[in-house]
């Protein structure tokens, strides 16, 4: 690896890594797994030619859609060998009272969590989730509808009155 490539991913570590985990502490809901598979994309990333983008938010989307896939193959992993262990977000909700909230979106279903979490945490349309999902716009609005009514019917559960 010359010295372009690294400063390169040098770069993109800095701009993706805490996106990376973020997504995936929501698919895997395990601090170690989601650890591991923000080190196993970058480094198939290194072994591989540096990717050409349009956009910054391509290259954005491409991070994500890459990291999506190593979750649903660590899902999968995971099935197989039975461990049940879940963390949740402690330590890494920006604020006491995210952390609340954080704990609530991870409780959810998977189809649920994955929409709630690209749409409202980092911003994408849903036509743009559809696409890093592989599911139609329809499906997603869907599932962003379902999932904030189960949201709120768990916060209320809680305590938490929503307006």
């Amino acid at each position: 690896m010359n010295d372009e490539e690294r400063a390169y991913f040098s770069a993109a570590w800095s701009k993706y890594a805490n996106a990376v985990f973020r997504l995936g502490m929501v698919w895997l809901n395990n601090r170690a797994d989601a650890e591991d598979m923000t080190a196993d994309l970058f480094v198939k990333l290194m072994q591989r030619p540096r990717p050409a983008f349009e956009s910054d938010e391509h290259e954005k989307a491409f991070f994500l859609r890459s990291a999506i896939n190593l979750c649903k193959d660590g899902l999968r992993k995971r099935k197989r060998r039975r461990a049940e262990e879940s963390e949740g977000l402690v330590g890494y909700a920006s604020a006491p009272e995210e952390l609340g909230l954080a704990e609530e979106i991870l409780a959810l279903p998977p189809r649920y969590r994955a929409v709630i979490y690209l749409h409202y945490c980092q911003g994408y349309k849903t036509a743009e989730v559809a696409k890093m999902l592989g599911l139609r716009e329809g499906t997603v609005r869907s599932q962003l509808a379902r999932g904030r009514e189960n949201l709120r019917r768990r916060l209320e559960e809680g305590g938490v009155k929503l307006v």
